[in-house]
């Protein structure tokens, strides 16, 4: 990864659909230069996907939780396979405290809350306990930035 790399990165974070084209005159680069770099980052794993970020009000998706939960150590890596294979689970992450495991969970309601993922919770082998922290108002949410060295 060099300047050239990041400076790519940086126009793809704010538009994944930006064209390789734009991304070129930009900064004063060949189509075909910033095209290699890209497939160059894909393939070794440095772009995972394109995607698209939705408001999620406006498909109804109403409902956003952090959930802390502690597990026994044991049973760590079935834990975290069985919790992302849970749809509404979008990420997880493995923390030193005051959890052992965070989650950040979307869903439509607070119904589809408890069936989707605080029910699967608590049949789960392995949980300690969990706990919730309901969201109100998103006022900031990226999917990544890139800043300059």
């Amino acid at each position: 990864m060099d300047e050239v790399d990041l400076a790519i990165l940086e126009y793809l974070c704010k538009d994944s659909r930006m064209h390789s084209t734009e991304i070129a005159t930009a900064l004063n680069l060949a189509t075909s230069t910033v095209h290699k770099r890209i497939e160059k980052m894909r393939e070794t794993g440095v772009i995972k996907e394109f995607t698209v970020k939705v408001d999620t009000n406006e498909v109804g998706l109403n409902v956003t939780t952090f959930i802390g939960v502690n597990i026994e150590q044991s049973k760590r890596i079935n834990i975290i396979n069985r919790l992302k294979a849970i749809d509404d689970v979008l990420e997880v992450y493995e923390l030193l405290e005051p959890y052992d495991l965070l989650l950040k969970v979307r869903t439509f309601d607070i119904h589809s809350l408890k069936e989707n993922v605080l029910q699967v919770l608590g049949n789960m082998d392995g949980i300690k306990d969990s706990q919730s922290i309901l969201t109100t108002k998103c006022h900031k949410e990226k999917s990544c930035v890139i800043l300059k060295k």
